[in-house]
């Protein structure tokens, strides 16, 4: 059994890499159209790289709440 503590951590660094990872592809996208590219692939890689970070959030919310409960 892992302590909450460290899953706690490591999820929250997922969180940080998945937000810095999220504005690297923003960036990329709006390169890409200024170039006047297909943007459909970058957008759906977008959209997967949130959905994945707003799970580690629920992960995180789940550890906390059961932290809390004791």
């Amino acid at each position: 059994m892992t302590d909450p503590q460290t899953d706690i951590a490591r999820i929250q660094e997922c969180i940080v890499e998945g937000d810095l990872r999220i504005s690297a592809q923003i960036a990329r996208i709006e390169r890409m159209v200024e170039k006047g590219r297909d943007t459909t692939e970058a957008r759906d890689l977008l959209g997967q790289l949130e959905a994945l970070v707003e799970q580690w959030h629920v992960r995180r919310r789940i550890i906390l709440d059961a932290i809390d409960r004791g």
